[in-house]
């Protein structure tokens, strides 16, 4: 065996060997040649196979291959989409099936600009890629300019390619959002494929990564809006499949605009460019489960994982994972984890970090579960809100596992009802300790004294989100607090609602969650403290839509807020149990902010409290009608509930029928006496909130499982008058 070039691994070495000897058609077999190294046989293997999969592959538009069909080459960073059908040959000359080209050689006779094309005159060329051509053209009958992409080689264009052309045009027409770039028309003229779609003057951002590092908000600016932009795609049942920083095109105005969905694929079919086995996008953006060959698994995580690599690149000038070959950069991004961005770029704030870390997680179900859910991480990084994905430092981490134990729960407010033997053990041994110093242990007497009562010194309250009711809320009552004990620190948690809330509080991440109702587990360790007001659900209808009555919402398309929230799993549970009031409603998922945005719906149901914010601003909006909720039957968590008509008119006196849930104050069963007390206290001392359950209400609820604090503060005060 001759020498071939010496890498530092192994495997390499001996790839490179196959590689050589293959191509000198001095390889018997392949089971022979993996004997000679049998240490390495399983991932050499692997190798040898993804290079059979791969075959011939388009790298910026030459095909790349020695005699075997595979180069080992150097793979640039900038590469572009591979896939693994090889590409048709373009080299002919004749006029008649060539495309027209900018750069063509000096005795190539071919047409030159500009290029009439049925009512498109070709103007110039703006972008090239491994299949494709884009042109700046003029439309005549519109008078426009557009851009329009044409398969590269012709009528000679092979079966796969003009599939997956048409499923590009296809895709991106069935999409309308001001993020991605929409297609006008698609077809054939002259035996060239080709679609029209909007042309978007300015740059791209990988065009804007070359040109310098991006400030930590501004790249998460831009894949904020490409995460949007994703996730319209996606809850209209599209897969990306090659999101990179090259097909990001930005504006004149600074705003982004997706494109290229050439490997796109549909998520209520089995269509798809690629069977299973082919390893299909650019390779330093894909997915592990797409760089793999699974095109079977790959789903909207995927194209999560491509936006981490996309803000991965923004942040430091390359991408997540770099390799010198193809088949070594697909390995590496299936095995090996992408280095931490600030180990490359130390101004990167650590929440930042910690988003493009979660993005690129091995395991699709450890990255956000939608592409919505990174774009609000985003949001909260850029106003400089806590994000979900943030670790507890180690320190925190340490100061849990000490309250853990009974003793010194106690001392901290946090009473401890089932500690793990650890614990216990690590007790028994810190009391033989201080019964060495008679003094400690008589304070830690009086101390025990007077552990259900103690009162915390600091306070944590889990809210919503900003903006939102449960965020004002929780501001208020910890103003109230702060009032009444001014020695107690107070911190409100910014969250995504009632689900979050509670996961907070079961980790004692917080010390008390506002949580809605029919949200609230059968826990043993969580306490009721209060019904706090009602929370009415909005059946909205914009002014120009046909729809008058909520019966009428069967099989159209209403947005029922976040996954994840109380509100979106109120809405649901009351849909779930009254399927003749709403029969089947296609569901859509997405921010409530979107009832704001030209994209809005025609329909919407909102649980929140009637002081909202976001109730103010769909008021002013102006496109929005209440429609009536009146079920022959009221199911258990709701209540019905005269509504003012306040969205169609703010000033009016007439109401609406509809339903409503509850608003709870929650804390876990061993919050302090003192703590659940003095919170009882400021809440009825407020001015009061509209929809306030009073005392003597609350007393009454007998399905809750109140603190024993709270019942007898209930028992107590019961009779007390309380103005509504």
């Amino acid at each position: 065996m001759s020498e071939s070039p010496r890498t530092n691994d192994p495997l390499d070495e001996a790839f490179a060997d196959y590689l050589r000897m293959s191509d000198a058609g001095e390889l018997a077999s392949r089971e022979d040649f993996l004997k000679l190294f049998p240490e390495l046989a399983d991932d050499l293997k692997e190798l040898i196979e993804a290079a059979d999969l791969l075959g011939q592959v388009t790298l910026g538009g030459q095909l790349a291959g020695s005699s075997s069909g595979f180069n080992a080459g150097v793979l640039s960073p900038n590469a572009e989409t591979i896939a693994t059908s090889a590409p048709a040959d373009d080299s002919s000359g004749d006029p008649d099936i060539t495309l027209p080209m900018a750069d063509r050689a000096v005795n190539d006779h071919g047409p030159r600009l500009p290029y009439e094309l049925g009512d498109y005159v070709l103007l110039q060329e703006i972008g090239r890629g491994g299949m494709g051509v884009v042109y700046l053209a003029k439309q005549h009958e519109l008078d426009r300019q557009v851009a329009v992409k044409m398969i590269r080689s012709g009528i000679l264009a092979d079966e796969g390619e003009v599939r997956r052309f048409y499923t590009e045009a296809q895709a991106a027409a069935r999409l309308r959002h001001r993020g991605i770039v929409g297609v006008h028309q698609f077809g054939r003229r002259a035996g060239h494929h080709f679609f029209s779609m909007e042309f978007i003057p300015g740059t791209d951002l990988q065009k804007k990564i070359n040109s310098g590092l991006l400030e930590a908000k501004e790249a998460a600016r831009y894949v904020r809006d490409v995460a949007r932009a994703i996730h319209h795609a996606h809850l209209k049942g599209v897969l990306h499949r090659d999101l990179k920083p090259a097909n990001v095109l930005i504006d004149e105005h600074d705003h982004i605009h997706v494109t290229d969905f050439g490997l796109a694929k549909h998520m209520d079919s089995d269509s798809s460019v690629t069977g299973s086995g082919a390893a299909i996008g650019t390779p330093h953006y894909m997915a592990p489960e797409q760089a793999g060959g699974h095109s079977d698994r790959v789903c909207t995580e995927s194209d999560v994982y491509a936006l981490g690599a996309i803000l991965f690149a923004c942040l430091t000038g390359r991408p997540p994972i770099i390799a010198d070959t193809v088949v070594q950069t697909l390995l590496q991004v299936v095995h090996q984890p992408a280095p931490a961005v600030r180990s490359l770029r130390s101004d990167v704030p650590l929440d930042l970090e910690t988003i493009v870390a979660k993005c690129l997680e091995k395991n699709p179900g450890k990255r956000y579960e939608s592409a919505e859910k990174l774009a609000d991480e985003l949001d909260a990084f850029i106003e400089d809100r806590h994000i979900e994905a943030r670790p507890r430092s180690q320190v925190l981490k340490a100061w849990h596992w000490f309250e853990g134990v009974p003793v010194i729960g106690a001392l901290t407010g946090r009473r401890v009802l089932h500690s793990s033997t650890t614990h216990r053990r690590f007790q028994a041994a810190m009391l033989l300790g201080l019964l060495l110093t008679p003094l400690l242990a008589v304070s830690l007497h009086v101390g025990i004294q007077h552990w259900p009562d103690a009162m915390p010194r600091s306070i944590v309250i889990a809210g919503g989100l900003p903006g939102g009711r449960y965020n004002d809320v929780a501001q208020l009552l910890s103003d109230q607090i702060k009032r009444t004990q001014p020695g107690v620190a107070q911190e409100i948690v910014p969250t995504k609602g009632s689900e979050e809330n509670l996961r907070l509080l079961l980790n004692e991440d917080v010390d008390l969650a506002l949580v809605q109702a029919v949200s609230i587990p059968a826990e043993e360790e969580l306490a009721h403290i209060a019904p706090l007001y009602y929370e009415p659900i909005y059946a909205l209808v914009r002014n120009d839509s046909d729809i008058q009555t909520i019966q009428q919402f069967d099989g159209r398309e209403v947005l029922l807020g976040p996954p994840g929230t109380g509100s979106r799993a109120c809405i649901e549970l009351m849909i779930k149990t009254l399927p003749k009031t709403f029969g089947k409603i296609d569901i859509l998922s997405g921010n409530w902010n979107v009832l704001l945005s030209e994209d809005a719906p025609q329909a919407a149901i909102l649980c929140l409290g009637q002081e909202s914010e976001f109730l103010d601003k769909l008021r002013k909006d102006g496109r929005w009608r209440l429609l009536e909720i009146n079920p022959a039957r009221v199911v258990h968590a709701f209540d019905r509930f005269p509504l003012t008509d306040d969205i169609t008119n703010a000033s009016s006196t007439a109401t609406v029928q509809t339903l409503a849930t509850t608003a709870i104050l929650m804390a876990k069963q061993d919050t302090s006496d003192a703590l659940i007390t003095a919170v009882l206290d400021a809440w009825y001392e407020l001015d009061s909130p509209k929809n306030r359950i009073s005392i003597k209400e609350a007393s009454q609820w007998t399905e809750l499982r109140l603190h024993p604090a709270a019942e007898k503060y209930f028992s107590d005060h019961s009779d007390q008058p309380v103005t509504q």
